[in-house]
């Protein structure tokens, strides 16, 4: 009898696994289904902004997105004149970055300098050398920042050396892959634009963008 329950209970366990799995492949089903209709719905609500899908969050695109929206519709006419809120905030959370009293490693600061001017210059670049639908280059940028100013909170308490070595990984290298979120205009140099210099190091010098800079109105 003893045996007879031991291998009933087996039975009864091997059982439960194969319902479970069940459920589980199920609940798969389900959950891939609902991923599957969330991104269709997602994808259609923003879709103006087509080079930014999956490559900038849901979140930033909303935030980022429906701002351009509202303002465009308070204020018509505005980004014509050179105004843009968006390179407004991104110039505020670099200016926060590059003068944190808490911080006060003008090494660090330096950094983020360099960091501003390739972004100016980016900007410029994207202008002049890719394709986009209305306002995805200033989303793009703002989204950026919004990112390392998130990660530049976890530079308390850590000295040069390890803030420049968080400086070679994301989300600061990221700038390096907006330029390919864009297609190329015919008149694109032969080169894309580098953000190293000829030792291969991250971030080059740079002296940003006149063009770009004088729309900063902050």
């Amino acid at each position: 009898m003893t045996i007879l329950y031991i291998l009933l209970a087996i039975i009864a366990y091997y059982i439960y696994r194969i319902y479970r799995q069940k459920e589980d492949e199920k609940q798969a089903i389900v959950d891939e289904k609902f991923d599957a209709e969330w991104e269709a719905k997602k994808k259609e609500e923003f879709s103006d902004y087509p080079h930014l899908i999956g490559k900038v969050d849901y979140t930033w695109l909303e935030l980022f997105g429906r701002l351009y929206v509202e303002t465009d519709k308070n204020h018509p006419g505005r980004w014509q004149n050179g105004g843009s809120p968006h390179l407004n905030a991104a110039f505020m959370m670099y200016l926060k970055e590059s003068n944190n009293t808490e911080r006060d490693i003008i090494e660090v600061d330096h950094l983020f300098d360099s960091l501003w001017d390739l972004t100016e210059e980016l900007f410029e670049h994207l202008e002049k050398y890719h394709e986009s639908t209305k306002y995805e280059y200033e989303i793009a940028i703002i989204s950026f920042w919004q990112l390392v100013a998130q990660e530049a909170e976890s530079f308390k308490g850590k000295d040069f050396e390890a803030i420049k070595k968080m400086f070679q990984s994301a989300p600061f290298t990221d700038i390096e892959k907006i330029a390919s979120w864009f297609p190329k205009k015919d008149n694109h140099p032969v080169k894309e634009l580098s953000f190293r210099d000829k030792e291969g190091n991250f971030l080059r010098e740079s002296e940003g963008s006149k063009i770009i800079h004088e729309r900063i109105t902050v």
